[in-house]
């Protein structure tokens, strides 16, 4: 990994007493950490989204046939 890409890694804390200040943090940095990186360096919100459905939907898929629930 450079040097580069570690600015946009997420930190996740230990929870603490205060819910709203660490409901985010807590959420989102595993999930967003393990995005690939075309989907985290997008240049543009509609980049990002595309890729995140292609992220999104090939994930659904893998999912579903691990499970058997694909009846293609």
């Amino acid at each position: 990994m450079s040097s580069d890409m570690k600015g946009c890694k997420l930190k996740q804390r230990k929870f603490q007493l205060n819910m709203r200040k660490n409901f985010f943090p807590l959420r989102v940095a595993e999930p967003w950490n393990r995005l690939p990186r075309e989907v985290v360096e997008s240049p543009s919100l509609e980049i990002f989204k595309s890729c995140l459905d292609a992220v999104l939907c090939s994930l659904l898929w893998v999912t579903l046939l691990r499970q058997g629930d694909w009846t293609g």
